[in-house]
């Protein structure tokens, strides 16, 4: 493998470690989100996942958003499986996913202050992790390109 090819350090197995996190996650807001009583989050004046989870905002354009989110992290995960790192189109391919992944991080987090009014905790933790992975592949691309 030529050197401008090699992808540094430890982001295959980071991307990898939180793909696999927000799947985990993802698929319970999903599990969640058809079946409420699965929904394990404290209800207070500003945390109330249930509010977040049900409202107008967790659909778009019919889709639950919770299944969006299981489908961007089961493909991340396929795209940041050690066999994937072999392949340089790909790495195009994690870095466009995750952008669009960080583009609808901000939507819904703003959709949770501005129009909901509350926060949801697992959320949030899926929003976390989608930042943390962008921060990795994008770090891991800009070190790629200096080696």
């Amino acid at each position: 493998m030529s050197s401008n090819t090699r992808t540094p350090g430890r982001v295959p197995a980071a991307s990898l470690a939180l793909s696999l996190a927000g799947l985990a996650v993802s698929t319970y807001l999903t599990i969640a989100h058809f079946d409420a009583g699965a929904l394990l989050c404290a209800e207070g004046e500003v945390v109330d996942c249930g509010t977040v989870t049900t409202s107008e905002q967790s659909e778009l354009f019919g889709i639950p958003v919770a299944v969006l989110g299981l489908a961007f992290f089961a493909f991340l995960t396929a795209v940041c499986l050690p066999f994937a790192w072999r392949s340089r189109a790909l790495h195009w391919v994690r870095l466009a996913a995750v952008g669009v992944g960080v583009l609808f991080v901000v939507y819904l987090v703003a959709a949770e202050f501005l129009l909901i009014g509350k926060v949801c905790l697992w959320c949030t933790a899926v929003h976390v992790i989608t930042l943390a992975l962008a921060a990795v592949l994008v770090s891991g691309a800009l070190r790629r390109s200096n080696l």
